[in-house]
């Protein structure tokens, strides 16, 4: 199916047709979107709560009972500057197929390509991609000046580094720092002028033309995109060729996006816990997940459950320069055998609520993310392979070896799976791949950091004649290595390469932890030199 996740009060097989206002019983917090669907909610309006903006996408079949594959018209620019859009209603646009009583009068950017195509992209669309990933960050931009009530930054302009404090009033579920790409975003949005801009435009626009309209507070959806100067949007839509015109659906990747950021950002709370490798670890998650979840937006999240993630309608995010980002507290935990699952209820249920955790909710809380951050920031974790590639620097100047180190590889994201985050730091796990050239012969070698663990995984080594290029099958190894809890695939490297093509060389033991000495890396190196020149071919 397009989607594993059920919301309350639709009908099977809905169509998302259009998005329209949103509104607030006065006096209230909650906000609604008003939708135009087919076929129309069995009871109630037909509207959603704005903690589900992440998934609304045009078109969208919400609660499918089949594959759907949209026929939609594809294109990729790159932005000059939004300063040179013009707006319109969507109701004055050709390539809209009909219009709606409920969304006619949704704000549109207008604009021009160099061909000639005339787009019109939906502003509450580019806010949801650009900002909506999670019900966090929906929720908070209708209201005024959140970000200062919710975070506080200190600047260190000598040393290119910052740190933003989570403060005691931010409804943040802390669940969401885990995400390196979740924290990197709101570090722009936070710091980044016209980001924070851009953003706050959005809590000004509603306190400024919102209207009490008896028991309700109504809204026609606006704000100030941010320049994106030279960054590069990926559309889907409805081309109209008679006009030359493209109606936006979805934007489904934002690349090369500037970002005004010193070079490193710790954010800070005392809720968060740094976690510190215990004599064990536990493989997999706490709790089988299940294959989807029943979302109801009109209860309460609880408030006795770490919010369980859910993905939907992932948005490419790619920023033009990478920052690194980590948690800091005052509290250390430990990582020893038996500790639970970091970040979701050990017991699962079916039926969550994305809304707000509060202290009547009964349904187990959920929280969307649909980021899929393509920064290219691999080589900031270089320093967690210092001795290893430092071992690999004396196989070429003391034993002679041929030695090619490949870019380093941030594992995969796959399902529910955890592995591909640290447990210290919650930054990427990094892969190192290296050809090595023995003689005669080749290999491949390939670390993972297992630096969070008590046991470090040992260095596969794979005969280079076997497989020939080794990059086209990386990801398939990388998800076999992750769904295995961190072991290498044997089953499929036997396979792959078959079983008498590939070994493995343990890590040099040290006699302090964490810590090897150059002595100790020599030692390494000449184990590594003995393994392949006694399986030289």
């Amino acid at each position: 199916m397009n989607s594993s996740t059920y919301l309350k009060g639709f009908k099977d097989d809905t169509w998302l047709n259009g998005i329209g206002d949103f509104f607030c019983r006065v006096g209230g917090i909650r906000w609604g979107i008003n939708l135009s669907i087919y076929p129309s909610k069995e009871h109630g309006k037909d509207a959603t709560s704005l903690s589900n903006a992440p998934m609304l996408v045009r078109k969208k079949i919400i609660n499918p009972t089949k594959d759907y594959y949209r026929k939609n018209y594809e294109l990729t620019f790159t932005v000059t500057s939004t300063h040179e859009w013009h707006i319109d209603t969507l109701d004055n646009c050709p390539a809209l197929e009909r219009r709606l009583h409920k969304e006619s009068k949704q704000r549109c950017f207008v604009f021009y390509l160099q061909d000639g195509i005339r787009i019109y992209l939906p502003q509450f669309e580019l806010a949801r991609a650009l900002f909506f990933h999670n019900g966090y960050l929906a929720r908070s931009s209708v209201i005024h000046d959140v970000l200062n009530n919710e975070f506080t930054v200190e600047y260190n302009n000598v040393w290119e580094k910052a740190v933003i404090n989570v403060l005691d009033t931010c409804n943040c579920p802390a669940e969401l720092f885990n995400d390196y790409g979740y924290r990197r975003v709101l570090a722009w949005l936070l710091m980044d002028a016209d980001a924070r801009s851009s953003y706050d435009s959005i809590g000004n626009y509603q306190l400024r033309n919102g209207a009490d309209d008896g028991q309700y507070r109504r809204w026609t959806f606006q704000f100030d995109p941010p320049a994106l100067a030279g960054a590069s949007l990926k559309l889907k839509g409805n081309f109209d060729p008679e006009s030359q015109t493209l109606l936006v659906y979805e934007v489904t990747s934002i690349r090369n996006i500037p970002a005004n950021l010193p070079e490193h950002i710790e954010f800070y709370s005392p809720k968060f816990f740094t976690q510190v490798a215990g004599k064990g670890v536990v493989a997999g998650s706490a709790a089988e997940r299940p294959p989807g979840y029943n979302v109801d937006d009109a209860a309460e999240g609880s408030r006795e459950n770490k919010p369980v993630m859910i993905r939907e309608n992932t948005t490419e995010i790619e920023f033009n320069r990478a920052v690194g980002t980590s948690k800091i507290s005052k509290k250390r935990k430990s990582t020893g055998k038996g500790r639970e699952d970091d970040g979701e209820l050990g017991e699962v249920y079916r039926d969550v609520s994305t809304e707000e955790q509060g202290p009547y909710g009964r349904l187990m809380s959920a929280e969307w993310n649909n980021l899929d951050d393509q920064t290219d920031d691999a080589y900031q974790y270089l320093n967690k392979f210092e001795s290893y590639l430092k071992m690999l620097g004396l196989l070429e100047v003391k034993y002679g070896f041929k030695v090619s180190t490949y870019p380093l590889r941030k594992l995969p994201n796959i399902g529910k799976c955890k592995k591909h985050i640290l447990e210290t730091d919650q930054n990427p796990r990094c892969m190192s791949v290296a050809h090595v050239t023995a003689g005669l012969t080749g290999y491949y070698l390939l670390e993972v950091d297992t630096s969070d663990a008590s046991k470090a995984l040992s260095t596969k080594v794979i005969l280079a004649k076997a497989i020939s290029d080794i990059e086209p099958h990386l990801f398939d190894i990388e998800k076999q290595l992750l769904k295995a809890s961190l072991s290498w695939p044997k089953q499929h490297l036997d396979k792959l390469v078959g079983m008498e093509n590939h070994t493995w060389i343990p890590h040099q033991k040290s006699d302090k932890p964490g810590a090897i000495t150059a002595e100790d890396i020599d030692k390494w190196a000449e184990r590594v030199f003995m393994r392949l020149t006694s399986t030289e071919q």
